[in-house]
């Protein structure tokens, strides 16, 4: 299957399942945010779930078919569009050369994978084809569609099995976390108001870490108190010295100065990567485990 991208949509990447087992190196995980409608999707084109997948965030590109083939289209709620008229996306979809995909904008949550059928034919580093942004620094520039470039897909050498993997569970407002090892950091009433309070996704958030707006506060035994530097991970929520909490995601760093104060739950994370600023969201607690 050959597709070309007419427009590039607002960033439109490929993503798979990342690069986990490099972060002792410094190498962020990467990979999609939303890591079970990117399998749904393949699933649906008779892929294996980790194949890779195009990442669409917020605004959608427009893509011509130069050959025929079948594509998938999930997460976030986008309408997609052959030939400007809109079909259902649950599904997979045949389409043939000549035919146009599109968007339209989603009203809730911020990013949709579509798969496209057969083996891709893209640049990889570590294993992964997944774009990642290190700073300025683009670590596989041919990950990021623009427009006129051209993504080929190999047909598989044998039939896929029939698919019985689900579609996701529809998202919450409630990501759940377990206290991190610096929780105890806060002041009372902020261990309290941080599982009791609105957040509001604020800017800048994007793919690194997700922005909340309230302020918390530390304690007088710790307000002014330097930790040192310790690892991280996705799901990882750092409290910055001016009291903003930062939920790292799957291009985060790998260590940290800031205290961590929460780790989301790894069930919790595709909620996380779908959240766009101006969402509101809760942290809801979850004890700790016994490793006893």
């Amino acid at each position: 299957m050959i597709v070309t991208f007419i427009t590039s949509g607002f960033r439109t990447t490929t993503q798979d399942a990342g690069r986990p087992g490099y972060t002792h190196l410094g190498i962020p995980v990467s990979g999609a945010l939303d890591a079970p409608s990117m399998e749904f999707a393949n699933s649906l084109v008779g892929n294996t779930r980790h194949t890779p997948v195009l990442e669409i965030t917020l605004s959608g590109p427009r893509i011509r078919c130069e050959t025929d083939g079948s594509i998938a289209l999930a997460g976030a709620n986008f309408g997609l569009h052959i030939n400007d008229k809109e079909v259902d996306s649950a599904r997979r979809i045949v389409v043939k050369a000549g035919d146009e995909i599109s968007f339209s904008p989603p009203s809730n949550g911020c990013r949709a994978y579509l798969a496209l059928e057969g083996n891709w034919q893209v640049q990889r580093w570590l294993g992964s084809a997944s774009a990642l942004l290190i700073g300025s620094y683009e670590l596989l520039p041919s990950a990021v569609w623009k427009s006129g470039d051209a993504l080929t897909t190999l047909p598989r050498r044998v039939d896929p099995w029939p698919s019985t993997h689900l579609a996701p569970q529809p998202l919450t407002n409630k990501i759940r976390a377990f206290r991190g090892p610096e929780f105890h950091w806060l002041s009372e009433g902020a261990q309290t108001a941080l599982f009791n309070t609105e957040l509001i996704v604020c800017e800048p958030s994007n793919r690194v870490g997700l922005r909340a707006n309230t302020p918390f506060g530390f304690s007088d035994d710790y307000e002014n108190i330097e930790m040192q530097s310790s690892g991280v991970m996705p799901g990882t929520v750092q409290l910055t010295p001016g009291g903003q909490a930062i939920a790292l995601l799957a291009d985060g760093q790998t260590i940290g100065g800031y205290p961590r104060i929460l780790q989301c739950s790894q069930s919790s994370m595709r909620r996380l990567g779908q959240l766009r600023v101006g969402d509101a969201f809760f942290f809801e607690v979850l004890p700790t485990p016994c490793l006893t």
